[in-house]
C-alpha cells in the first residue's frame, strides 16, 4: 500500500470536496472553535476605518505563530474596535477543510498557503473561490522535524542526503493535499525522489502531530511555522532536520512566501469594507506586536504552547520583528514575482496547468503591490 493510499484524507477526496460542486457538509466535527469573543454585540467601532456598525465576520485560525497576530486581535480588543463580530475564532482540522469551510460559506477569511489555494482556486465553482487580498508572511516557514531515535544523517549532511534517508519512513503531514504535504512532495522531488517513496501520515493540527512523534507512529513530521518547528523538536526530543529556510535548501523551497490573506470572491465583492476593517486590524496587531515584544511573546506562548514554550515564543518575535516584518509590504500588499513563483511551482507539483492561473486571478485588485 503507498504512502497516499495510507494517509487519513485522501487526495481525491481532497480534489472532490475543494471543488465543492456536489458537496453539502457541515462544519460540525471538522473543527473548534477557540478563544474569547473577538467581538460585541454592541461594537465599539473606536479605530479610524471602523465599520459603521457591527458586522459579522468569522475567520478560520489554527495554533502556531504564522496565526499569532489573530490571537493578538482578539486579546487587544482589536476587532472590536474596527466593528468586526468575529464571535471566536475557529480552529480547522487541516489547511484543507479550511478551505472547504470558505468555500461552503462556513468562514469568511483565513491565512492560507498558496499552493492549497491554488488547487481551491481551479477547482471551485466562480463566485465561491478563494482570492488573495495580502500576504502576511513573506517567507517560507515549513520545515521537517526528524524525531528522537532516528538513525538520520547529521546537520552537515546534504540536503538530497537528508530527503534520501526519509525513504520508506513514515512522515505526517497535517492532511494529504494540505499545504505541508504538498511541501513535502516538492521536498522529495527537489532531491530527486517521487511522492511515493515515503510514507504520508495525515495527523492533524500541531498538538496532535507532536502525540504521534511521542508515540513513535512517525520517524518524521512536516511542521508549518517557524516556532512550532523547534518546539516540535524539543517536546519530542528530536531535531530540525530540514529547515526550508536554510542558505543549504534549494532555491525552489527557500525562496517561497507562503501565508497569504485569503476571502472569497463573492464576499470581497460584496464586502470590500469588511476586508479592509480586517487588513486594518492586523495591521494594528502587527504594530502592537513590534512595540510590546515581551507581552506578545507571553501571549504567544500562553494561546500557542499551552505555557511550554516561553523561549521558542521569544525567539519567534524576534524573528517576526527583524526579519518578517521588514519583508511586508505597505497594507499587506501582494507582490506579483512571488506570486508568480508560486505559480511555477504549483505547476511543477500538477496543482495548477500552465497557463491555468495569472496574478491577476489570484490577486484582488486593491491587493496588488
Amino acid at each position: 500500500m503507498t504512502g497516499s493510499q495510507r494517509s487519513m484524507t485522501s487526495r481525491r477526496g481532497f480534489l472532490r470536496y475543494t471543488g465543492m460542486g456536489a458537496l453539502a457538509i457541515g462544519s460540525a466535527g471538522l473543527l473548534a472553535a477557540c478563544g474569547d469573543d473577538g467581538g460585541s454585540a454592541a461594537g465599539k467601532g473606536g479605530a479610524a476605518g471602523a465599520l459603521t456598525k457591527p458586522t459579522r465576520f468569522r475567520i478560520a485560525s489554527a495554533p502556531g505563530d504564522n496565526y499569532f497576530l489573530d490571537q493578538v486581535n482578539v486579546s487587544e480588543k482589536q476587532f472590536e474596535a474596527y466593528n468586526l463580530q468575529i464571535g471566536k475564532l475557529i480552529f480547522p482540522q487541516s489547511g484543507v477543510q479550511a478551505m472547504q469551510l470558505l468555500a461552503g460559506g462556513g468562514v469568511d477569511g483565513m491565512v492560507q498557503d498558496p499552493i492549497l489555494t491554488m488547487a481551491s482556486y481551479v477547482n471551485g465553482q466562480k463566485g465561491k473561490r478563494p482570492v488573495m487580498v495580502g500576504m502576511r508572511i513573506p517567507e517560507t516557514t515549513y520545515s521537517i522535524v526528524a524525531n528522537a531515535g532516528t538513525d538520520f544523517p547529521d546537520d552537515s549532511a546534504s540536503f538530497e542526503d537528508k530527503m534520501k534517508a526519509l525513504k520508506g519512513k513514515r512522515v505526517g503531514v497535517a492532511a494529504v493535499g494540505a499545504g505541508s504535504d504538498q511541501q513535502l512532495k516538492l521536498a522529495l522531488e527537489a532531491a530527486g525522489m517521487t511522492y511515493d517513496d515515503v510514507e504520508h501520515v495525515g495527523v492533524g493540527q500541531f498538538a496532535s502531530g507532536i502525540a504521534q512523534m511521542k508515540a513513535k507512529r512517525l520517524e518524521a513530521y512536516v511542521t508549518v511555522t517557524w516556532a512550532t518547528t523547534r518546539l516540535a523538536a524539543a517536546q519530542t526530543g528530536g531535531r530540525v532536520y530540514v529547515d526550508f529556510l536554510a542558505d543549504s535548501t534549494p532555491e525552489v523551497l527557500r525562496n517561497q512566501q507562503v501565508q497569504y490573506f485569503i476571502t472569497r470572491e463573492d464576499f470581497l465583492e460584496k464586502n470590500p469594507a469588511v476586508i479592509q476593517a480586517w487588513l486594518d486590524a492586523q495591521t494594528e496587531a502587527k504594530d502592537w506586536v513590534v512595540a510590546n515584544p515581551d507581552k506578545a511573546a507571553d501571549l504567544l506562548n500562553k494561546t500557542s504552547f499551552d505555557g511550554k514554550g516561553e523561549q521558542f515564543a521569544k525567539d519567534y518575535i524576534t524573528h517576526f520583528t527583524d526579519v518578517v516584518v521588514p519583508k511586508i509590504q505597505p497594507d499587506w500588499k501582494v507582490p506579483k514575482d512571488a506570486v508568480d513563483f508560486m505559480i511555477d511551482i504549483a505547476v511543477q507539483l500538477g496543482t495548477v496547468k500552465e497557463g491555468q492561473v495569472s496574478y491577476e486571478d489570484l490577486v484582488a485588485e486593491s491587493a496588488r503591490a
